[in-house]
């Protein structure tokens, strides 16, 4: 499905909703009402006993996921460190040439992002933002499992838990390990019946660098732009301040689409969370590296991250409870 479809209304959950002038429509710039259909059936035989409110959110959830999903052609590029021009004016406003010599962060040394690579992927899909909080809360409710923020815990029909809703609305989501942002994507591979996965970390770059592109940002331009920053006009010889329009990052944003996105759609992969892929991390993988749609070792003890801020990679524990990862899905297909 590379094309999106027309605007579709799609009709009443199911006729045990209860009465269809008091529930507004979902809508959908990409779902067909075939689609739909199969979606409803799947949350009928998942959860037979849940109740329809709930079973409208699984709904909304799936559908919108599968709006925000962005095509993503496959090609050939060259993973890794690039390198950088080795003394830049400012280090936020980089543009490569073929004179670039030395390494555009000093964590490529460690990382092994160093050993630049050729990599060729298929055509596939990615989301153009990180999970938001409160559709990975829909997926846990339907586990059973609580709603917990700030440590607390909230009842989900309690008076407060609105609030919280409003306050957080579009906030992407933190998880507690690499395994809860797996089991969300299959989650919406299940509802759906679509590939939805974690990307693979050669995913995760080419999207982020527009197809490959040697940007040192995964912004609208390529340069970083802070929100109330300026940079230095070597011309001019002056500090000039970025006009509001200007400004494409802010450290500590956690609402998902604030910032214009990448060349490809793509939203937050700079300025975003730090973001789990699929792949088990080696220091050494990217020496040992298949060229064609690499998915990383096959076993090991930290997963990789792909960073919010620049382009760089590093190990995590999967286990950690410690909740300040992000991630977005992906689908693994080049139609559906």
């Amino acid at each position: 499905m590379k094309s999106l479809g027309l605007l579709i209304l799609i009709a009443p959950f199911i006729a045990s909703c209860g009465d269809a002038s008091s529930t507004p429509p979902i809508t959908s710039d990409a779902v067909s009402q075939e689609r739909i259909s199969e979606i409803q059936q799947n949350i009928e035989r998942l959860y037979p006993d849940k109740d329809e409110n709930l079973k409208r959110e699984i709904l909304d959830v799936a559908v919108r996921a599968i709006d925000d999903i962005v095509f993503v052609e496959g090609g050939t590029f060259m993973m890794g460190d690039f390198k950088a021009p080795c003394d830049p004016v400012s280090t936020e406003r980089m543009d490569w040439t073929p004179e670039a010599k030395c390494f555009s962060t000093y964590s490529s040394l460690e990382s092994g992002a160093k050993f630049l690579h050729k990599v060729t992927l298929d055509s596939y899909y990615l989301s153009k933002f990180e999970a938001q909080l409160f559709d990975v809360d829909v997926y846990l409710h339907s586990l059973g499992l609580p709603f917990i923020n700030g440590g607390r815990e909230y009842l989900r029909d309690g008076d407060v838990f609105p609030k919280i809703k409003r306050k957080l609305h579009a906030f992407s989501a933190s998880v507690s390990g690499w395994q809860e942002a797996k089991s969300y994507c299959n989650w919406l591979g299940e509802v759906t019946n679509i590939p939805f996965d974690l990307p693979s970390e050669a995913q995760w770059e080419y999207a982020a660098r527009s197809r490959g592109e040697n940007v040192y940002y995964a912004t609208n331009n390529g340069y970083l732009q802070r929100k109330g920053g300026h940079y230095y006009d070597a011309e001019a010889a002056i500090y000039v301040d970025y006009k509001k329009e200007e400004w494409n990052y802010y450290s500590d944003e956690r609402k998902v689409g604030i910032w214009p996105p990448n060349p490809l759609g793509i939203y937050d992969l700079t300025g975003g969370r730090r973001e789990w892929v699929n792949d088990w991390f080696s220091v050494d993988y990217y020496k040992i590296s298949p060229e064609y749609n690499p998915s990383g070792p096959e076993a090991g003890s930290m997963k990789t991250i792909r960073a919010g801020k620049t382009m760089t990679r590093f190990g995590v524990d999967p286990t950690t409870e410690d909740k300040i990862y992000g991630f977005r899905c992906s689908i693994q297909s080049s139609d559906f």
